[in-house]
């Protein structure tokens, strides 16, 4: 059997030519009777909520802020989009009017949301907005596929003012008795003052609000529930995912803060502070990499 030989200055098909990602086609996006209403919608998208996204960059890039993971969390929801691709791709877009009575009531609470300038409230209408815009475009089962990615946008929006209300001092606790129990096993002689003071000989811990742990937790969240979406691990794998947030934050934000009080009682104060500035991306990475490594043992091959 000859082999095609490609006579030089031939044209090379279409597929040869097509660079990208693997089954991504981008012609067949622009094409879809879905695309045109889709800019529109993203373009008023911009518009409508121009309030909340102007305070963003500030809630994410804040030093001492609880959404410094939140400029991850787009990429990551593009991650679980781009991960079910081959599920969309052949999914035809057949919108459904129900989408319409689901903006045009969230487009109310939107209207209420920037005129009392309750950020928790566009935040929320954000994501439910995406959501109705997906059903009126795509349809339930464009629907059922992109609804958990844009869920997990969730995370990087400023709807958790609650819950920091209410946890972020007995966390404080919690983190406090972690350390110490710490420092005590390995004998630096701690001396417990009060709820969320500890003593060193040469150095003093005092375990503010932002290192209750909660900003911690709330970013080990959201990986965590990444993870479960892109792992396709079984229902037993989730649960254990999701019981070892809780226990995995408070001991690694115990052994952070008592690591801050070692540097500070051994290399004096100003080596305590500047450990303690930077040491809260070091502990975010270990438990990225923590749960990295206990997705593998569930059985994540990916």
């Amino acid at each position: 059997m000859s082999e095609a030989v490609v006579e030089p200055g031939a044209n090379p098909s279409p597929e040869s030519k097509r660079p990208g990602i693997p089954g991504f086609d981008a012609q067949a996006i622009i094409k879809s009777p879905g695309f045109i209403p889709g800019l529109a919608i993203f373009g008023a998208l911009c518009l409508a909520f121009f309030s909340l996204f102007s305070r963003l960059p500030h809630l994410w890039f804040e030093g001492d802020g609880y959404y410094s993971h939140g400029a991850l969390i787009p990429f990551m929801s593009g991650y679980v989009v781009y991960k079910n691709w081959d599920k969309i791709k052949d999914v035809p877009a057949k919108g459904s009017w129900f989408g319409i009575p689901v903006l045009l009531v969230t487009g109310w609470v939107l209207f209420a949301g920037v005129r009392i300038e309750q950020i928790q409230i566009q935040s929320f209408a954000l994501v439910i907005t995406l959501l109705g815009g997906t059903l009126l475009i795509g349809g339930w089962r464009w629907l059922r596929i992109l609804a958990l990615p844009m869920f997990l946008l969730l995370f990087a929006l400023p709807i958790w003012s609650n819950i920091i209300d209410t946890y972020t001092n007995p966390l404080q606790q919690i983190s406090t008795d972690v350390s110490y129990g710490l420092l005590k096993a390995f004998q630096f002689d701690p001396l417990k003052v009060d709820a969320t003071t500890i003593h060193l000989p040469a150095f003093t811990l005092d375990v503010g609000v932002p290192c209750s742990g909660l900003k911690l937790l709330i970013a080990v969240s959201a990986f965590t529930t990444f993870f479960i979406m892109i792992g396709g691990l079984k229902w037993w794998g989730n649960m254990i995912m999701l019981i070892a947030i809780m226990p995995l934050c408070l001991f690694i934000n115990g052994l952070r803060i008592a690591l801050i009080g070692v540097v500070g009682n051994q290399y004096g104060a100003e080596a305590g502070h500047q450990f303690h500035d930077y040491s809260g991306y070091i502990t975010l990475l270990i438990c990225f990499f923590l749960l990295f490594k206990l997705m593998r043992l569930l059985g994540w091959e990916d």
